[in-house]
């Protein structure tokens, strides 16, 4: 048996071109996103896996205290407002949708389509890192997504995409040291050392057997 570090494997893919229909005909259970007509199928591992449950636990106790919309895990988008269209279908790790897209939320669909982000955040994998560092930000910007976070824990950074005013790079780019913030929340501050931390939690615990 191998030592279970799939991060570096290549996606499986099945190259189109494929069309939101064969996206939505993919077996339920598994992480497939439709990018540019192909079909890709990733897994998460288990630090992307933690750091998106601490992101999403800061931001969900934040909209506890300041009801302005709901932060959501691994939901599928097709966003038909946009060119290509037919292409495309995202599954960000995390996203906060505000309040006036909930209205066309539908809590029995596999793929919400008509609902648009005010956030999208994408933990990066080496296997996914040509993804989400240059076919998302051309996707979430056409969408109509205002932000991209894109969180590499490998390198404590954070990518910060505010496309109204770059459309191509990121306005900011922050360390897991600093506090993270967004206009499209105020008062909310995301502390990633306190994050970090968590990440981190019980390995100086750890002491070598002798």
């Amino acid at each position: 048996m191998g030592s279970g570090r799939k991060e570096a494997i290549m996606p499986a893919t099945t190259l189109g071109p494929h069309t939101v229909k064969d996206w939505l005909a993919t077996p339920e259970g598994e992480h497939w996103e439709l990018i540019h007509g192909n079909l890709l199928m990733t897994e998460e591992t288990g630090g992307n896996s933690r750091l998106a449950k601490e992101i999403e636990l800061e931001i969900g106790l934040f909209l506890r205290q300041h009801p302005l919309g709901t932060v959501e895990r691994n939901i599928a988008f097709h966003f038909p407002g946009m060119l290509d269209a037919e292409r495309e279908g995202v599954v960000p790790d995390l996203c906060y949708i505000s309040n006036d897209q909930l209205g066309s939320w539908d809590n029995y669909a596999n793929v919400q389509e008509g609902v648009i982000p005010a956030f999208a955040v994408e933990i990066l994998s080496p296997s996914t890192a040509q993804i989400d560092l240059v076919d998302k930000v051309e996707i979430y910007r056409m969408a109509g997504v205002r932000e991209y976070w894109i969180f590499d824990w490998r390198e404590e950074t954070i990518r910060i995409y505010r496309f109204s005013e770059d459309a191509e790079k990121p306005v900011a780019l922050q360390t897991f040291e600093e506090t993270l913030r967004t206009p499209l929340l105020p008062e909310f501050s995301l502390e990633m050392p306190k994050i970090r931390q968590a990440l981190h939690l019980g390995k100086e615990e750890r002491k070598p057997s002798r």
